[in-house]
């Protein structure tokens, strides 16, 4: 049984790493990325010739799905909280502004700044500030931080500062991990090894988010709408899936890569889950997000009949 020995983190630490461990994931045939690049063609037509809005992609890591958004910005911004990840992100839009720190800060410092965005992303990656606002996670395992209360009025914060950095008529686009998914329930099952996760469980970040939004919804900043989508991550091979689970989902915590229990867990969801051609198809889910920061209730009306 071949084990890895790598540092803690390093699939979000590294843009080559994290490259190397992340399966393509497909709803209904098509790609994540494709999702986002579709909702955005619905909502802000394609891609004009001289782009006009102001974009911020909020962990964007190595740019992987900013490249959906580019085509709409006039200026673009993209923000993460892993050196490595950010570097490769400058590298490959060197004409936006790269910034190296963590959602949380940015999203207080640019709403203090009374900054707006007309477009805003973020992608498989809003679940980790709202989990720090309840415990932080090292090489040596998982440290509660605040309290529920305290942790929670926190990630209400984040959240109200997130929907007030749109500008009127602006668009949030996001893509949340689905936690009831089979392939979550096993990457909870694992963590939960370490410790339990905060409130409501491994589906309390995405709890948070969605109460913030509609109470935003609630208030008249605009208008949400989710959905729910079932899919796959395609691994090349069991190895893989290893990879995925012990790097990506697990951080390459120390306890975890030597856990022998843990890594015959893994195996066997990923036996359960090959197919004839030995891919492994990892049943996965996905809630894409969109709010519109627009009041107009016209918009809901059928278009006038010639």
């Amino acid at each position: 049984m071949n084990t890895f020995v790598v540092p803690f983190n390093i699939g979000y630490l590294s843009a080559e790493t994290y490259e190397q461990m992340l399966p393509a994931h497909y709803y209904g045939g098509i790609e994540d990325i494709d999702l986002v690049r579709d909702l955005l063609v619905r909502t802000l037509g394609e891609p004009p010739a001289t782009p006009s809005l102001r974009v911020l992609d909020l962990g964007c890591g190595a740019g992987r799905i900013t490249r959906v958004l580019a085509p709409y910005a006039r200026q673009l911004h993209g923000t993460d909280k892993s050196p490595g990840m950010i570097d490769r992100f400058r590298t490959e839009f060197p004409h936006a502004h790269a910034l190296c720190a963590d959602t949380e800060t940015v999203l207080a410092d640019h709403h203090a700044r009374g900054e707006r965005y007309d477009l805003i992303g973020s992608f498989w990656s809003m679940s980790y500030p709202l989990l720090e606002c309840f415990e932080d996670t090292t090489a040596n395992g998982v440290t509660v931080t605040n309290d529920l209360g305290t942790g929670t009025d926190r990630a209400r914060r984040i959240v109200r500062n997130l929907v007030e950095l749109l500008a009127p008529g602006g668009h949030l686009v996001m893509l949340f991990f689905d936690a009831y998914s089979t392939e979550q329930q096993l990457v909870t099952r694992l963590w939960e090894r370490v410790r339990p996760f905060p409130g409501t469980g491994r589906d309390h970040t995405w709890n948070l988010l969605l109460s913030g939004l509609r109470d935003a919804e609630l208030q008249g900043h605009g208008s949400l709408t989710t959905q729910r989508l079932p899919g796959v991550a395609v691994a090349d091979d069991p190895e893989a899936v290893r990879r995925w689970f012990l790097i990506g989902h697990l951080n390459a915590l120390p306890r975890f890569l030597h856990d022998t229990d843990v890594i015959a867990e893994i195996d066997a969801f990923a036996a359960q889950h090959t197919a004839p051609d030995g891919r492994v198809l990892l049943p996965s889910g996905v809630n894409v997000v969109h709010f519109h920061a627009t009041t107009d209730a016209t918009r809901h009306l059928p278009a006038a009949r010639p």
